[in-house]
């Protein structure tokens, strides 16, 4: 017999019949059941269920679990060993701090001192300086009043003799002499 495209085996024919022949060996329900509705399978969908739920907790009990715990426990760990770090190190911190205030302070003390002994000097030298040249002024007063005193005492002693050639002088403008002019005074004749 010859083979006619027409002849050739349809694919979905073959999985029907497969299926109604399964469908019938199950107690002749029906064909379109859902099996896990089906009330002959549920023996064996719970069996296993409870084999596959003891499989995978045993897994997780042994095996999954206890590396999630190490690993907690282990960030835990690090954790605190960090704030434990962080801590000490923020009371180094604050101990530096500390420090570096009163050496700032101690600084700031040894710097004023230091100031307050320059200004102390500075001042006594001044004041040796003031002094000084107080004194030398003292002096050159003391000196140029002798001078003035001198020049004065010298000026008081010609003052006679120019106010009498003066007095002369004037007198022979207002009334000029016929006469002869009687002599001059030096100065120091009586």
């Amino acid at each position: 017999m010859a083979v006619t495209p027409h002849d050739q085996i349809d694919p979905n024919a073959a999985f029907d019949a497969a299926h109604g022949a399964a469908a019938g060996a199950h107690g002749g329900e029906a064909a379109g059941a859902f099996p896990p509705f089906d009330a002959t399978l549920f023996a064996s969908q719970i069996f296993w269920f409870v084999l596959t739920f003891v499989a995978l907790y045993i897994f997780l009990a042994r095996v999954a679990l206890p590396k999630v715990s190490a690993v907690l426990a282990k960030r835990a760990g690090t954790i605190q060993s960090d704030l434990d770090e962080a801590a000490q190190k923020s009371a180094a911190a604050e101990q530096a701090r500390i420090d570096m205030e009163k050496a700032v302070a101690k600084a700031r003390a040894d710097a004023r001192a230091m100031v307050d002994a320059a200004r102390a000097d500075v001042m006594a030298k001044l004041t040796a300086e003031q002094e000084a040249a107080d004194q030398r002024l003292a002096k050159k007063i003391a000196d140029a009043e002798t001078k003035v005193d001198a020049e004065r005492k010298k000026a008081l002693a010609d003052v006679p003799g120019i106010a009498e050639t003066l007095a002369r002088e004037i007198a022979d403008k207002i009334a000029p002499a016929t006469t002869a002019a009687p002599r001059q005074r030096v100065a120091g004749e009586a």
